[in-house]
């Protein structure tokens, strides 16, 4: 990480005469213009946590509830450290690629998913993935979703209790996070809808402990694997992005995900 007398230093010899928080956010995009050989991650690092700290140390206003320009700020920084750790990522993955050991020596399902020891990168951005009907738009969840801009939404099946939800937005995208019971154990189902095709992300997964089963429901391909001790589901419909962490183990999230429709 830079010391914050380096950081300085670099601004003076770029002679950039913003706000701080316009020359981080300024130096950031710069840096993601470039290549992935060129770009340089430990600057990167620097300013997402100098934003971090501004944005904390910004006092809360009634603006902050809702969707007011406070939470946008938020969730503007969200998307772009997202953005920016995917980029960070992949340069870390070109520089060890050739020395580690892919896990059944291909990349499965056609380039979607790269599989690497015990890290998955899915390649969202490479599908065009988008269900002909949604058969669950009648349920208590869809309806509550619905009143929330959510109006098309891929959900289980299944049967379980809502405990708790909560969005944001902004210009950049929507994000609903779900609580559910489900079997008596806790279940957490994130939506992200983005505003255009250009700007979803790759979606990348840690400590991933099984194969990966790959679920058809018509033209959308859902995964399932396990991270340790807990289950993951994630798809693309659209430009909505969902991940479902669920306490299974993995022969029934297959079955779990099979009712997503």
């Amino acid at each position: 990480m830079l010391t914050d007398k380096e950081f300085l230093s670099f601004i003076n010899d770029k002679s950039l005469d913003g706000s701080l928080e316009e020359n981080l956010n300024k130096i950031i995009d710069e840096e993601m213009e470039k290549s992935e050989e060129e770009m340089d991650t430990e600057l990167i690092e620097y300013c997402l946590d100098k934003l971090s700290n501004l944005e904390a140390e910004t006092p809360d206003t009634e603006e902050k509830k809702g969707n007011g320009d406070s939470n946008g700020k938020h969730i503007r920084l969200k998307f772009k450290k997202i953005i920016a750790i995917s980029a960070a990522i992949a340069v870390l993955l070109v520089g060890t690629i050739s020395v580690s050991a892919v896990v059944f020596d291909i990349n499965l399902f056609d380039g979607i998913v790269e599989l690497y020891n015990d890290y998955i990168r899915i390649n969202f951005d490479k599908t065009d993935d988008k269900v002909d009907e949604y058969q669950l738009l009648g349920t208590e969840l869809a309806k509550e979703l619905a009143d929330n801009g959510f109006d098309e939404v891929l959900l289980p099946e299944a049967e379980f209790e809502i405990i708790k939800i909560t969005y944001e937005a902004d210009e950049y995208m929507n994000s609903a996070n779900i609580t559910l019971e489900y079997q008596d154990e806790l279940c957490n189902i994130d939506i992200t809808q983005f505003s255009m095709e250009e700007i979803v992300p790759d979606v990348e997964f840690l400590n991933v402990t099984s194969e990966i089963k790959e679920i058809k429901n018509g033209n959308i391909t859902i995964y399932c694997f396990m991270q340790g001790d807990s289950a993951a589901v994630t798809y693309k419909d659209g430009l909505s992005v969902y991940f479902i962490n669920i306490s299974l183990d993995l022969e029934d999230t297959v079955e779990f995900a099979k009712t997503i429709k």
